[in-house]
């Protein structure tokens, strides 16, 4: 299995997890450009995932239907514009699923794959304890040191993410959580200046707030 994206954009933890469920991280750098339309500034992402994927698709089912053999193609993904991929991997006698979320997956996409929807129902995970996840993360970052002398959002952010620093709640819960520090100015951001990186932004733990609001004693 492989999964398509710009992996520079996410926590290098999540390479490892994939890595561990024998999944292929393939990595498909974002492209970004801004241009202007009269007054407004307009940032436009260009990304070449679905070709990727699509690509790597067809040559897989080129290569099943010359060695007669039917494989099964996977795809996560909800969008309309996999109709046509879809239709080629039939034409080359290969079974597709489509799985997706609930109401956000194109009807057309589902009828080319062949297969009726099914849906499963997936418990939904148990909320963090908002006080914990945040003292947990609190805690990390007065225990330190930071691999760069300095914290900064980013490094605070991939470190929570490994699983070997314990923190609870899932990668959002624990984004949400660093950002909700930052408000509550037990993370402060400041401008310092590195020697090799220049100006950057250095997060700042302010123990004193931290123990007002009780994330440490």
């Amino acid at each position: 299995m492989k999964a398509y994206a710009d992996f520079q954009e996410h926590p290098p933890e999540l390479n490892r997890q994939l890595q561990i469920v024998g999944i292929d991280s393939i990595n498909t750098p974002v492209k970004r450009n801004t241009y202007k339309r009269g007054s407004q500034e307009i940032e436009r992402i260009k990304n070449a995932a679905d070709m990727c994927l699509a690509l790597d698709a067809i040559m897989a089912a080129v290569e099943a239907d010359n060695d007669k053999k039917e494989k099964v193609f996977l795809i996560v993904a909800g969008d309309r514009d996999y109709v046509k991929l879809v239709t080629l991997l039939h034409r080359f006698g290969q079974r597709v699923i489509i799985v997706g979320v609930p109401g956000a997956v194109s009807a057309d996409l589902i009828t080319a794959s062949g297969n009726d929807a099914d849906n499963i129902e997936v418990t939904a995970p148990t909320p963090v304890d908002k006080h914990q996840l945040k003292s947990s993360i609190v805690g990390m970052v007065k225990k330190g040191p930071s691999p760069l002398i300095y914290w900064t959002v980013r490094i605070i952010d991939q470190w929570s993410q490994n699983i070997r620093q314990g923190i609870p709640g899932t990668a959002k819960e624990r984004r949400d959580a660093i950002h909700e520090l930052i408000d509550e100015k037990v993370l402060n951001r400041q401008p310092k200046t590195d020697a090799k990186r220049g100006q950057v932004t250095e997060v700042v733990f302010d123990e004193a707030e931290a123990k007002k609001l009780g994330y440490i004693k």
